[in-house]
């Protein structure tokens, strides 16, 4: 009887151990669960000049539009990332902000730990009209990443 005890509690104490999650770094911490649960929650926003970033990104500085701008929305919950590339509608050139966005999300999912990614929906483009008067156009791309 205490063989079979023993064996069981071993089993139990096995199982356990093989299907045990962690959250964060101190699953014991309820602090840091609320923490984690509201990062996966949230959308990250994230915003930088190409000016100044084509370095990082491997654009070269003569084939960047000096008024461009990206704005990444990254939803940690569902996978996703919307990437918007803004510049002056003179300026705009497709196949150029194609390749801004390709290479931000290429370096993106080196970062963040993905190893695939497919476009939900076809990339957009929309004039508008700023504060300012003056014609911008909007490159966008939304996008699944898969771990």
């Amino acid at each position: 009887m205490k063989k079979i005890f023993t064996l069981l509690t071993v089993f139990v104490v096995f199982m356990g151990a093989v299907f045990a999650q962690t959250v964060g770094d101190n699953p014991e911490d309820p602090f840091e669960r609320e923490r984690w649960e509201k990062e996966k929650l949230t959308t990250q926003v994230y915003n930088l000049t190409l000016k100044d970033s084509c370095g990082d990104l491997g654009l070269k500085e003569s084939e960047i539009d000096k008024n461009a701008t990206i704005k990444v929305e990254y939803m940690p919950m569902h996978d996703e990332l919307r990437i918007y590339y803004d510049t002056l509608l003179v300026t705009f050139d497709q196949g150029e902000a194609m390749n801004a966005v390709m290479a931000y999300l290429q370096k993106f999912v080196r970062d963040n730990k993905y190893y695939q990614y497919k476009y939900m929906e076809a990339d957009k483009t929309k004039p508008y009209k700023d504060e300012r008067k003056q014609k911008r156009m909007v490159y966008s791309s939304h996008i699944k990443l898969v771990r």
